[in-house]
Formats: C-alpha cells, structure tokens, sequence
C-alpha cells in the first residue's frame, strides 16, 4: 500500500516537532483530569486531522477496520499516563453510578488476568479488551490510544490468520496502511518526549492496569502534572 494519498513528501520530523509543542502548551495549562483530556484530544485531534487530508478515498476505503470489527483488541497494548487518565476521565463523564463501578472492576479484572500475559499467550487465553461492548463496539472509541489509532488492515480474516499464526511458528502478513502507522507512532513518540522535557512521567504501561489505577485514585492526574513519579502495586 502506498504511504499516503498525497504525491507530496510528507516531513515526519516537522510534524513531531508540531505534536511536541502542541502536548507542551497542552500539559503546561491542564489543571486536573479534564485538562489533561483536553490537551490529548487536541493532540490526536491534530492526528485525525492530519491523516485524513492525507490519505486519498481509495485508500480510505481499502482499510476494513470498523465498527464490530475486534479481532485485534486481545493484544496487550501500552499508553502513556496522559491517555490513560483521558480515558478515565471519560469513562466517568459517560458512566453513571453502578455502570461505572461495573466499568472498573472488569477493567480491573482484565489487568490481573494479563498482568504477566505476552501476546501470544494472551491471544490463546482469548483475553479481550474490556472496553468492547456487547457488540464488538470499542466504548472508548473517542479517546482510544495512540497505539490502537495506529492498527490498520486491508483484511479482517487476514488479521485473523496473523493473530492464530502469532502463536505458532507460522507467519502471516498484515497488508496495512503504512502511514497511518507511522503517523499514530510518530504522534506517540512526540508525546512522551513533549513529557520527558516537561519532567512528567513517560513510563508507558499496560492500557487496562493504567486505567484501573487513574479510575482508582482521583488525584493521579494532579500528582502527574507535578511531576511525580506514579507508583503502581505490585500485586
């Protein structure tokens, strides 16, 4: 598949430099967990932005992921602190009492059970997101991570293929679109270095364990912002 839609070149490093200064002003005006939501939804706002005017409606069309489609949400996959608490942060704003509490305990739940999973050990268990609804829907679609933002494939049954053959010695291809993939890690990158300079922590961190702890303790974001170090049980 092509890199982009556009026959321009396009300048990773202008754009992480972009990214970079727009995660700094972000971070250095949030207050809370709303602030910190905020300047994530303007930096993988810009993302969005940024991919759709690149790539053309073929290749828009070529990709299959959608709505339903979760064959690749039993991976285990890592995110900075920042988007854990946006995620937090709107689970509390969609949730409502009993919804939320059931909301954190099956995230909860998913953490221990895959505290010490590798990937294929994780796709064999048969451990999915907990954050897909009843209908294969992702619940946090809006603010879902960086590294779910850059998954893409041209074939649902192909990822299927890839996951099964992840855990034996076969191999199998997943034809994807190339720039989105760079686009979404560049943006991840230029996120935790945005971090690093702020001297915020840039440990990234299982999804489900870093959500569970932000939805569990109420002033993380704001011990975050002061640039401390976030501890996590280690049971």
């Amino acid at each position: 598949m092509s890199e982009a839609g556009s026959t321009v070149p396009f300048d990773f490093s202008s754009y992480g430099g972009e990214i970079d200064d727009l995660a700094t002003r972000g971070l250095a005006d949030a207050a809370g967990a709303e602030g910190i939501r905020t300047a994530m939804a303007r930096v993988t706002g810009r993302a969005e932005e940024v991919q759709a005017s690149r790539l053309s409606a073929n290749e828009q069309n070529l990709i299959a992921c959608g709505p339903g489609c979760a064959d690749c949400c039993r991976v285990n996959v890592t995110v900075l602190l920042p988007e854990a608490i946006a995620i937090a942060a709107y689970l509390e704003e969609i949730g409502k009492g009993d919804e939320t509490n059931a909301i954190t305990m099956r995230v909860a739940d998913t953490a221990a059970r895959v505290r010490w999973m590798e990937d294929d050990e994780r796709i064999r268990a048969g451990v999915a997101c907990p954050f897909l609804d009843g209908r294969g829907w992702c619940a946090i679609y809006p603010v879902r991570p960086l590294t779910c933002r850059a998954l893409s494939s041209t074939d649902p049954e192909q990822c299927r293929r890839a996951l099964a053959a992840h855990c034996s010695d076969e191999e199998e291809t997943i034809v994807v679109n190339i720039f989105q993939k760079f686009l979404m890690e560049g943006t991840f990158r230029a996120l935790a270095t945005a971090m690093e300079r702020a001297g915020l922590d840039t440990t990234g961190r299982e999804l489900c364990r870093s959500v569970t702890r932000c939805l569990l303790d109420p002033r993380l974001a704001d011990d975050f912002l002061d640039g401390k170090r976030i501890r996590f049980p280690e049971s």
